[in-house]
């Protein structure tokens, strides 16, 4: 899946989990954590498989449930210590809504289908017990952004970032208030 397509689940899943308790909100704080959470994995996993070649793949160590589970058990504690569980909750929907929406489509078809030859593509989720799939363009960001194609997947990640975008204008922007008037009271302190 491509950013636009993991921030845009991830904001989804989001508004769901604010809609479930009244007392959760969506803040500049909660969304700009939501939104790193949500690019995280290929934050670490690309560059370090790519540009350094320290890890074996653009979906290894930080795109691993194992890895997941831990960050998210080392953020609530230093959240609770602070009393934002609310930024530690929202990056990790963020990151788990990106590893869990990589899994390809025609790999879960297939299992959901009853081909465990599709199990290959999904080793990402338990490196490093398994190694990660041969993914064909896994070697550089050059190379990924050469095969992006307008695909109908490619194009139903596109409507997904669009009806996101809908529903957070829908919800009134929540953050954006918040970050226009801090921006305002720094100019106004810059000008003084």
């Amino acid at each position: 899946m491509w950013p636009w397509g993991h921030l845009a689940v991830a904001y989804l899943v989001y508004v769901v989990y604010t809609r479930l308790e009244p007392t959760r909100r969506q803040t500049a704080a909660t969304l700009t954590a939501l939104a790193v959470g949500s690019q995280f994995p290929d934050l670490i996993d690309k560059p370090f498989a790519w540009t350094f070649g320290v890890l074996p793949s653009g979906r290894s160590l930080a795109h691993s449930l194992f890895t997941l589970l831990v960050l998210a058990v080392v953020l609530h504690r230093l959240a609770v210590r602070y009393r934002r569980t609310d930024l530690s909750t929202a990056f990790t929907l963020g990151a788990f809504a990106h590893t869990l929406t990589d899994m390809s489509p025609t790999a879960v078809a297939g299992l959901v289908g009853g081909d465990l030859t599709q199990v290959q593509w999904l080793r990402f989720l338990v490196w490093p017990l398994q190694p990660p799939p041969p993914y064909a363009t896994d070697t550089s960001f050059v190379e990924q952004f050469a095969s992006l194609s307008f695909e109908p997947y490619v194009l139903f990640q596109f409507g997904l970032f669009g009806l996101a975008v809908a529903v957070w204008l829908a919800h009134g922007a929540p953050g954006l208030q918040s970050v226009t008037r801090r921006s305002k009271a720094a100019v106004t302190e810059s000008a003084d």
